[in-house]
């Protein structure tokens, strides 16, 4: 099978591309990240360079550009993607960017595969505009052509690819039908960590870039309220939780909370914890859970990650329902008074993420593609005959 990903930055598609190649598929990736950049991507992938200066002018600079480029930059690499492609059975597509891309590939017989990393636009800009508001700040909207465009894409697509069951049931009924589950998880590269010696201090830690869609306003409100005696919440993040009123000034209320900047190795971080959250409103899948898990940390995070599908409650770690600050009190007040608890879910989480993983693979993700094949082949055969 002849297989094109279309992709203006390579994100995570060295996942698919690299389960392509081991199934002895043809694999040429386009998109505007030069090869030198391409790390962990099988050697076998061939490259096309398709521009996309926003996204470049953006990687390069660390710059924040007006929305309305980036709608445009993705919608040009679509168009220029399209005029490129040649002889392609599957065209799997980045959102935004590959609605004529995919007609370019139905036209020559192939399927249009779409991978859609989060949930439905629509469902998911406007959770974000109210979460926005409940911080005193705004939340950047597409306009609304570009909406119609991802909506199209949707309708358009013989598949779509979903990281978890969360992001699938944000669809309607009619298109939840094509969504094949693949989540998007590799292989964590950390490893448990030497054992924690018992401190005077219970540190509690949380990573992600979005305060918005990872619940920091109903983290920071449930540590308010809990007021734990010799308790410090490290949050690692950027600099835009200060731009939201009600985050700032949660956060001056509060001294036992601090925020970290940048980390070049994320294990110091995750070594320090004694237990980690993730309180995601809307979160596809969720990384940062499985690799404190696989760092022995013992871990909390909401039914709105993607990455809790996988795991057992109460055995591999304690799940909760997003937007709920009580739910989120009790699990981290669990954790800090009990010592077994700690003991058990440092123990079971690295075993949790290894049970995920088959030689040197992650089992989620391999299933789901041969469900996609599967599918499609099955699918092709009958109309054959």
């Amino acid at each position: 099978m002849n297989i094109v990903i279309a992709t203006g930055r390579q994100a995570h598609y060295r996942l698919p591309a690299n389960a392509f190649i081991r199934r002895g598929c043809t694999v040429t990736l386009y998109s505007a990240t030069p090869r030198s950049r391409m790390r962990g991507f099988d050697l076998a992938i061939r490259k096309r360079w398709v521009p996309a200066p926003v996204a470049i002018f953006s990687a390069l600079t660390h710059t924040r550009t007006p929305l309305i480029l980036d709608e445009l930059d993705s919608t040009l690499f679509d168009h220029w993607a399209a005029h490129m492609l040649r002889d392609c059975d599957l065209l799997l597509g980045a959102s935004t960017s590959s609605l004529v891309t995919g007609r370019a590939a139905q036209r020559m017989g192939g399927t249009y595969v779409l991978d859609r990393a989060c949930p439905d636009i629509r469902v998911q800009q406007q959770m974000m505009v109210e979460e926005a508001r409940k911080v005193g700040g705004t939340f950047r909207t597409n306009s609304p052509w570009f909406v119609e465009r991802q909506v199209e894409e949707y309708e358009q697509a013989d598949f779509i690819l979903a990281p978890s069951d969360y992001s699938r049931r944000s669809y309607p009924e009619h298109l939840r039908k094509k969504v094949v589950l693949t989540p998007l998880y590799g292989c964590s590269a950390m490893v448990p960590r030497a054992p924690k010696p018992l401190q005077s201090t219970f540190v509690l830690g949380v990573v992600g870039g979005g305060p918005l869609r990872k619940g920091f306003l109903y983290l920071l409100q449930a540590w308010k309220e809990l007021a734990l005696p010799n308790a410090e919440l490290k949050i690692r993040t950027s600099n835009e939780i200060f731009t939201y009123p009600v985050l700032k000034q949660l956060l001056s209320e509060q001294s036992t909370v601090s925020v970290v900047g940048y980390m070049a190795d994320m294990k110091d971080f995750y070594a320090d914890l004694d237990a980690f959250i993730l309180p995601s409103v809307d979160d596809g899948f969720g990384l940062s859970l499985m690799e404190a898990m696989a760092s022995g940390v013992p871990s909390i995070a909401t039914r709105n990650c993607g990455a809790s599908e996988l795991l057992v409650d109460d055995r591999d770690c304690l799940l909760v329902d997003a937007f709920s600050v009580d739910q989120i009190k009790d699990a981290v007040l669990r954790l800090y008074e009990s010592r077994e608890l700690r003991d058990r879910l440092e123990s079971n989480g690295p075993r949790a993420v290894a049970a995920l993983q088959v030689g040197g693979l992650s089992r989620p993700h391999e299933e789901g593609m041969d469900l996609l094949l599967d599918t499609i082949s099955h699918r092709s055969n009958a109309t054959s005959v």
